[in-house]
């Protein structure tokens, strides 16, 4: 018996001592994270998904730069049917120098300027008067605002901008925290609240999740009966929730991720000691209808029979105090219904009762059950929220309204329902300026004192805004009123141009032309008609976006000369070639110079066409580099110089047989040279 209790079970022997099951059970465990490291690599290696990351770096001309990533939001829009949008490609320094102030502009479609672009936005107009202001920097403002984002992807890129030397972040965001990405009514959203949300975010940085999340959304593709081409505008395709009503779960969900968001916006911002300012929102109170208006719940067919009935009858007043009698019975009659407060908030404006009438348009828009407004509890929760925290606030809101009829902004200053015109940006971007400068950012309170800002005038002027940006802003405002949820259906939109900025204007909207190429355009036709002016105007447009490029300056100095402005359009010729060496403005400097009788100056230049033509990209062609030729053999013949004069027509004539200018001057170089008196 005792023999058998010492007997070990069978089983026994195949256990593995302690430090070998360690060992296995660690290989079980790296395993994954082996297997998902190595397809991280490689996916990684291969480009999977091209380059998502917020900043890139982009070679402009000769030099290198950091530049927001066009193609950035393919992070987050992987749903089938949704545009992908792009923001604008801003550059700035790679190396940053000590005298350079950078300034990051974030927010939504209001902050990257839509229906505009580049210079007619609200970083734009702050990029020019914070360089008036400020001409001892070298001023930075990177536009990375971005159509149908909210706080969740504003938050995921001031976490990813704080590691590039911002000197301050200028943020506009709220008006999308319902149908923008990740919003609670939008197509683009995480199952799961606001802890899975943001976890995607995370994982979207790893290409391995970005491989996971593509097949999925390719299996769903694969089963689903929508087609993969967005239809509709991007209203249209992020809003998942056409109706979410004032004071319900989901409008206080959104309302807690937005108060949320800020406060993460605002602790990222002060961790990397960087200096923060929140812009209040904008939308249109007077001159927009609700886009959804609905009953109570408990509302019976009666009730709304009623209702409707004080709707007709205040339609039908003659006198504007009549029809708010009848319109504030509805709204007594049903709290929830945004059309009636809208009706009573007009009536009451045409009475000139502005501060009434504002209180029942902001109802209105607050009411308005298709949320593509913020309401005035996002708006409160936006200032408190910073006031909490000691954080600037630009009272964008304050200034609409003051420069509105009656304290009431509309159609004055906005679009449509909520992105500025023109006029709007401006005065958001001085806003802006007024608040970075009252709180002593980015320059020392003596700096700021010293600056010399120029007027309105002056800064629009210098903006290069023209009617071209503004017939362009228009057409796109158009187009998307004439959908949902503008209207119920699609109406088609057959504008005829009345002039040639309308035709070029339309050419670009309608995607044919570059916008650069429909600004030179124009500039020539203005220069056809001798409206120097104008046609300069229309090139710095292109200058301010591309400055590292000789193009526009090219331009800009032909249409001095072709004016007769002789010494404007030298120096422009030399800036253009110090911005970027090319042989086209060497060529037109050394004819300049032919002209106003300078030939050792224009030798200078002839000289330099070729140095430049071998360097650069844009070679000379054929005929060009023939007149270059033949022009500097002009040089040497006014100098006395004639054998170089004949050496330099004669390459002239080889690259260009049928150049007669140059055959013209060889036979009368000839015949100077085989004169008796040519040696004396």
């Amino acid at each position: 018996m005792e023999k058998r209790r010492k007997q070990r079970d069978p089983r026994s022997s195949a256990e593995l001592p302690s430090s070998r099951k360690i060992l296995f059970s660690a290989v079980l465990l790296l395993l994954p994270l082996l297997f998902f490291g190595t397809l991280e690599v490689t996916l990684r290696l291969f480009e999977y998904g091209g380059d998502l990351d917020l900043v890139v770096r982009r070679q402009v001309g000769k030099n290198e730069f950091y530049s927001i990533n066009r193609s950035v939001a393919n992070r987050y829009f992987a749903q089938t049917g949704t545009t992908v949008p792009e923001p604008a490609d801003d550059t700035f320094e790679i190396k940053k120098q000590p005298n350079t102030k950078r300034v990051f502009c974030l927010g939504e479609s209001t902050m990257a300027g839509f229906p505009y672009e580049f210079h007619a936005t609200s970083p734009g107009f702050l990029r020019d008067r914070l360089r008036a202001a400020l001409p001892q920097y070298n001023i930075e403002v990177v536009n990375v605002g971005l159509s149908a984002v909210g706080s969740y992807v504003v938050l995921d890129f001031i976490d990813e901008l704080a590691r590039y030397e911002p000197d301050l972040f200028v943020l506009y965001v709220g008006h999308n925290e319902f149908y923008g990405a990740y919003g609670v009514g939008s197509t683009v959203a995480v199952a799961g609240g606001p802890l899975l949300t943001r976890l995607t975010l995370t994982l979207l940085k790893f290409k391995s999740f970005l491989l996971l999340r593509d097949c999925y959304a390719w299996v769903f593709r694969l089963f689903s009966s929508e087609q993969g081409t967005p239809v509709g505008t991007m209203m249209q395709q992020m809003a998942a929730t056409k109706t979410i009503p004032l004071g319900s779960s989901t409008y206080h969900e959104a309302k807690e991720i937005y108060r949320d968001n800020i406060r993460r916006i605002i602790n990222v911002a002060k961790k990397k000691n960087v200096p923060i300012v929140f812009t209040t929102l904008v939308s249109n109170l007077k001159d927009h209808p609700p886009f959804v208006s609905v009953f109570n719940e408990d509302s019976s067919r009666e009730h709304h029979a009623a209702w409707k009935r004080l709707i007709r009858e205040g339609d039908e007043a003659t006198l504007p105090a009549d029809a708010a009698v009848k319109y504030r019975e509805a709204t007594e009659l049903d709290t929830m219904n945004a059309e009636a407060y809208y009706k009573l908030g007009k009536a009451l404006f045409t009475s000139h009762k502005y501060r009434e009438s504002l209180a029942a348009l902001i109802e209105a828009k607050d009411k308005d059950a298709l949320r593509f407004r913020a309401t005035e509890e996002f708006q409160h929760l936006l200032r408190t929220t910073c006031a909490e925290n000691n954080v600037p606030v630009a009272r964008a809101d304050s200034a609409f309204a003051a420069r509105s009829p009656g304290g009431i902004i509309g159609g004055e200053l906005i679009l449509e329902h909520l992105h500025p015109n023109i006029e709007g940006y401006f005065l958001m971007a001085k806003t802006m300026f007024e608040t970075v400068r009252s709180r002593g950012l980015l320059a020392t309170p003596q700096e700021w004192s010293e600056g010399n800002e120029p007027s309105d005038r002056e800064l629009m002027e210098l903006s290069t805004v023209s009617e071209f940006d503004s017939i362009v802003g228009a057409l796109k405002v158009e187009f998307l009123k004439r959908r949902w949820p503008f209207q119920a259906g699609t109406t088609d939109f057959n504008f005829v141009p009345r002039n040639r900025v309308e035709e070029f204007a339309l050419q670009y909207v309608q995607n044919r032309i570059p916008w650069s190429d429909a600004r030179y355009q124009l500039a020539e036709y203005y220069a056809g008609i001798g409206q120097y002016d104008f046609a300069r105007r229309e090139c710095n447009a292109v200058a301010r976006v591309i400055p590292f490029s000789y193009n526009p300056l090219l331009r800009i100095a032909d249409y001095y000369r072709m004016e007769g402005k002789r010494k404007e359009s030298v120096e422009v010729y030399k800036a253009c070639i110090a911005v970027e060496d090319n042989p086209y403005a060497h060529i037109k400097l050394g004819l300049t110079y032919l002209e106003d009788e300078r030939p050792q100056d224009a030798l200078e230049e002839f000289q330099a066409v070729f140095n430049a033509d071998r360097e650069f990209t844009d070679k000379l062609p054929a005929d060009a580099a023939s007149a270059a030729r033949y022009l500097f053999g002009v040089a040497y013949a006014k100098l006395g110089r004639f054998v170089d004069a004949k050496q330099e027509i004669q390459r002239a004539l080889a690259i260009n047989p049928r150049n007669e200018d140059a055959r013209d001057l060889l036979q009368q170089i000839e015949q100077i040279t085989s004169s008796p008196q040519a040696g004396k």
